[in-house]
């Protein structure tokens, strides 16, 4: 009676989205269920996800260690064998002679005319007094032959050679020396300029010198160490007695 009075009573409220929710959970736990089981063993050890990203940097530290004692490493050995090299160096020079030109005469030089209007031959001869000074009072020095090439004004006025010879310790030896001219054809300008300067007595002359020297050191027989000495000889200061010192490159030849 109570049913035909009020009528049917309308379920309570969220009953139908629960129901609804429900079948939808079984079904998917239903599918869950039916999925394709994992191919991986029961007892394979999965690490987390974040562990590889991880990884590295742990050894990051370690990595910066090692980089900056190599670069210390290096950076040493660099330096000492810079500092050992720079004391032989050093060592070595002090055992090696002075070596000056005292005198040079480039007057003898005839200029005539090439097949070529715009080249000049040269014919004569260049006179050279170099010194040798060996400053070591305990050390004799044993020089090998000496080649030695002359040029002037961008000109190349030939060579010669000082045979090999024996200084004693504490001792001074001048070597004479004639260098023979001889150019078929050299530039117009170059050979005018050389040719004002030899009027002018104000040749600018270029001499270089390659051999070799011995000596003991320390104990030690240092035979036939390549040298080469570069003189700049301007004849305004030697003709004045200010004889033109050379510059030394050992190892060199």
């Amino acid at each position: 009676m109570r049913e035909d009075q009020f009528g049917s009573l309308p379920p309570p409220p969220g009953s139908s989205k629960s129901k609804q929710s429900s079948r939808a959970s079984a079904r998917h736990v239903a599918f869950s269920e039916t999925s394709t089981p994992s191919t991986k063993p029961d007892g394979a050890f999965l690490p987390p996800p974040d562990l590889d990203g991880e990884r590295p940097k742990r050894f990051r530290p370690r990595a910066y260690a090692c980089c900056a004692w190599g670069c210390m490493f290096i950076f040493a050995f660099v330096l000492l064998a810079l500092i050992l090299g720079f004391v032989f160096i050093s060592i070595f020079h002090s055992y090696l002679p002075e070596i000056k030109v005292r005198r040079f005469n480039a007057t003898r030089i005839d200029f005539g005319n090439a097949q070529n209007k715009q080249k000049v031959s040269l014919k004569g001869k260049v006179d050279l007094l170099v010194e040798f000074n060996n400053k070591n009072e305990k050390t004799e020095l044993k020089f090998g032959l000496f080649k030695v090439s002359a040029s002037a004004s961008h000109v190349d006025l030939g060579k010669t050679e000082f045979q090999p010879f024996t200084q004693p310790k504490k001792s001074t030896k001048s070597l004479n020396a004639t260098i023979g001219v001889n150019h078929p054809g050299v530039d117009k300008e170059d050979a005018d300029l050389l040719k004002q300067d030899i009027q002018n007595h104000e040749v600018d002359l270029t001499l270089t010198l390659v051999g070799s020297v011995s000596f003991p050191l320390s104990g030690i027989m240092m035979n036939k160490i390549p040298i080469m000495a570069s003189c700049d000889c301007k004849q305004t200061e030697v003709d004045f007695g200010n004889n033109a010192k050379c510059d030394y490159r050992i190892f060199q030849s």
